[in-house]
């Protein structure tokens, strides 16, 4: 059975209000999930070095033997590496150089794990200047066998402003996450 022309207009105008109601959910839910992706990203490379930070010192403890991350500045960016001590006075950076304390893990990158992440304040000047990394003068965050570690914060941005830092606390060794939003710091997990 054919429809009548009103009727055909009326099937056709809620068509095109659909389409339109549609088209403002999508607009709205869009960037809110890009912004969310964004941000996994950030807290992805944060819960990484987080993790990585944990495996190194339970490595030190189950060896004995104290253990470090090197962090090592190559054309602008931070390559990490993981060391083990070879001589029992800890690691240092001469015997990083001379291959005394042996390297484990790396190096590597960051950012070719997750695109986008960098060290330091986001490059757009939306956050406060945050350096790369405060871990020290020899940028050598060092495990001892007991658990505890040199105190320090790497600080992690991207592009659109967000900024997450990696805490250690020394004495204890634990890590803590915290974001930076509306001018403070907030914990998360």
């Amino acid at each position: 059975m054919l429809k009548s022309g009103v009727e055909a207009g009326r099937g056709l105008a809620e068509l095109v209000v659909a389409l339109a109601l549609a088209t403002t959910v999508a607009g709205i839910a869009i960037p809110r999930i890009w912004g969310l992706a964004r941000e996994d990203q950030l807290r992805g490379a944060s819960v990484h070095v987080r993790n990585l930070i944990r495996q190194v010192r339970a490595q030190a403890a189950a060896k004995c033997r104290y253990m470090g991350i090197v962090f090592d500045e190559v054309g602008g960016e931070i390559e990490l590496s993981v060391h083990i001590d070879g001589n029992g006075n800890g690691i240092r950076r001469a015997d990083v150089r001379s291959g005394v304390d042996e390297r484990l893990m790396g190096p590597w990158r960051l950012s070719t794990v997750f695109p986008g992440v960098r060290y330091g304040s986001p490059p757009n000047g939306t956050a406060p200047p945050f350096p790369g990394l405060r871990i020290g003068r020899s940028r050598i965050l060092s495990i001892s066998p007991i658990g505890s570690t040199t105190s320090g914060t790497l600080f992690l941005s991207n592009e659109y402003g967000m900024v997450h830092a990696v805490i250690v606390l020394g004495a204890t060794g634990r890590v803590r996450l915290v974001q930076y939003r509306g001018g403070r710091w907030e914990p998360y997990s």
